[in-house]
């Protein structure tokens, strides 16, 4: 298989880390006294810092999710010089929705005219994107398609700008929502690379899918035994450092133990990035260079499943990316789930 090509569109609001604390402050004021005002300021200044995050984009007045997903997929196909009738597959990858039922990947084979392709939806949290490709990796090889897309559109929750808490604990598990950003990828794979060399790794531990919880309405039935007293139906539940810190040590032990990834030279990596700083440890642990990886949460933050072909498309742009370079992908997601992959673009 060869991913021919990774392309991106954002939304055009540019939200800063002063603009999130202020919005903090102000819709916040009527329920909390001035100390504690200002304790949660420090505590979000913190995490803003410790996760690494200056800018993300959100969706501005006027804006639909679905126009960036479909901007990023006609992208894709000019880019790779590819008709929409040659396409014999779409998934679409990621949180991101409009609904559960159908697929999120019908309204975009409809409006990319993609009439011969497929089309289905993939969801595995952050590790969505990463899935879709083995996914269609293990289409290709097999013979039974020859050309593929994946689309993503991490956009529009109208929960990330949800400024108001009943109380200062709210935090520990709200906090992280405000360090996401919105971004919508497509790529294009095909079958003109016979003898690629990917290879993917995927590992799951259920028994920590509570740490990172999106509800919907009816989660208490799906339920074994009785759920955290804090879900909201459509509001983001994440208990970051605990999160942060079981997948970062389960990434570590999966590297480590894996001959394959672990005695390999990599020229260029990419990560999900829920955190700089953990994403650093992380590299320093393997004996990664981090020069060497490619970081978009400063400039975007957490663009949940979009943040690795995000990072590939601006890569591709200015020409980090390159053939022949032998590529690392790490992902870290709730579930919890540890997936990685090694192949030369």
């Amino acid at each position: 298989m060869r991913l021919v090509t990774v392309e991106h569109a954002v939304p055009s609001r540019a939200i800063s880390n002063e603009a999130v604390r202020e919005a903090l402050q102000r819709n916040n004021r009527d329920r909390f006294s001035a100390e504690e005002l200002a304790l949660m300021d420090r505590r979000v200044g913190h995490l803003f810092e410790a996760a690494g995050t200056r800018v993300r984009y959100r969706l501005n007045a006027g804006e639909k999710a679905i126009d960036f997903a479909l901007d990023a997929g006609r992208q894709a196909l000019g880019s790779a010089g590819v008709s929409p009738a040659d396409v014999d597959f779409l998934i679409w990858a990621g949180v991101g929705r409009g609904w559960t039922e159908p697929s999120m990947a019908s309204v975009v084979q409809w409006q990319l005219g993609l009439v011969n392709a497929t089309c289905f939806d993939v969801v595995d949290a952050c590790a969505s994107w990463l899935r879709a490709l083995q996914i269609a990796h293990a289409f290709i090889r097999s013979g039974t398609y020859r050309r593929g897309m994946i689309v993503n559109c991490e956009c529009g929750f109208v929960m990330y700008d949800d400024w108001t808490l009943q109380r200062l604990e709210d935090l520990d598990h709200r906090a992280a929502a405000w360090t996401i950003g919105e971004a919508a990828t497509a790529a294009i794979v095909d079958d003109q690379n016979a003898d690629d060399d990917f290879y993917f790794v995927f590992r799951n531990y259920g028994e920590d899918f509570g740490l990172c919880v999106f509800p919907i309405a009816t989660f208490e039935n799906f339920w074994v035994g009785a759920p955290d007293p804090r879900y909201v139906p459509m509001r983001l539940f994440v208990l970051s450092s605990e999160l942060l810190t079981a997948t970062a040590r389960r990434l570590i032990e999966v590297f480590s133990l894996d001959p394959r990834l672990r005695d390999t030279a990599h020229d260029i990596g990419f990560g999900h990035e829920a955190s700089v700083k953990v994403n650093r440890i992380i590299a320093g642990k393997l004996g990664l260079a981090y020069d060497r990886y490619v970081s978009t949460h400063a400039e975007f933050g957490n663009t949940v499943s979009a943040t690795v072909p995000l990072g590939m498309s601006l890569a591709l742009r200015d020409g980090r990316l390159k053939r022949g370079d032998r590529t690392l992908v790490m992902v870290g997601a709730s579930g919890v789930t540890v997936g990685v992959a090694a192949f030369t673009f």
